[in-house]
């Protein structure tokens, strides 16, 4: 049984620019990356959520994701988007105009009592920031 999602890996053009928003802009902790990962990799920590970025140049070195998609079509590009539980959102929003990043949606009521905003990072994958919730039954 699954326990918990681990982590999720983005592809990115830039390294520095993508882990300079997700540092600088979501305020994810920098981690160190083992010693085993000798190609452009940055791990980020924020709560539980964890985050890899990878330089798309790199990707294709990625040992899991060669064996698992030996077929270069279908390397990347299958996620929807990448959803973030926010403590304070109205205080994330402002971080957000801060910074010049524009709120695509929201927030906005998702219907379950939560509230949601999207925004883009620098490489165009789309990020759902919302409050926090409990899944009934739980």
């Amino acid at each position: 049984m699954i326990s918990n999602l681990s982590h999720v890996t983005l592809v990115v053009a830039d390294l520095e620019r993508s882990a300079a928003f997700y540092r600088d802009v979501l305020g994810f902790t920098e981690v160190p990356t083992p010693p085993s990962f000798t190609h452009a990799v940055r791990w980020f920590v924020s709560g539980s959520a964890e985050l890899h970025l990878i330089a798309a140049r790199d990707a294709p070195q990625e040992p899991g994701d060669k064996a698992a998609h030996p077929d270069p079509s279908r390397d990347i590009g299958r996620a929807r988007h990448v959803a973030f539980g926010v403590a304070d959102l109205e205080g994330m929003l402002a971080r957000l105009r801060r910074r010049g990043v524009q709120v695509l949606l929201g927030p906005r009521p998702r219907g379950d009592g939560v509230t949601q905003m999207y925004c883009m990072d620098p490489d165009g994958h789309l990020i759902e920031l919302h409050t926090p919730y409990e899944v009934p039954g739980l």
